[in-house]
């Protein structure tokens, strides 16, 4: 029976992961969708800094949510292997994606303020 509860969260883990995936790729094909049309605005003179702040702001939003994905994934993994290396790694990563997500915050919430 253990064996089927390790299987499943392992499956589970890789589920997130992608679905963490997922959130990036639609994320980054947003932006750039929107991107090209506002570049193309840019280049024929008109002004549009605050149309490319509120692009930022949502790919921003899909990274902190992507990363938060991801680390739900980390923790689960390293539960499952139980070893004091991972445990390690995950703790180094944790710390990365945490300051990662701490400063696109704060940016974002800097964005949104000059909206």
């Amino acid at each position: 029976m253990l064996i089927y509860l390790v299987e499943f969260f392992e499956y589970a883990a890789e589920a997130i992961d992608i679905v963490g995936i997922i959130i990036v790729l639609i994320g980054a094909i947003k932006f750039v969708v929107h991107a090209v049309p506002i570049e193309i605005k840019r280049l024929r003179g008109i002004a549009c800094a605050r149309e490319l702040r509120h692009l930022r702001l949502q790919l921003g939003s899909y990274i902190v949510l992507a990363i938060e994905f991801m680390i739900v994934s980390d923790i689960i993994n390293t539960v499952l292997t139980k070893t004091m290396e991972d445990l390690y790694y995950l703790i180094g990563l944790i710390i990365a994606r945490t300051a990662i997500s701490y400063f696109l915050g704060k940016e974002l919430t800097e964005i949104e303020a000059a909206n």
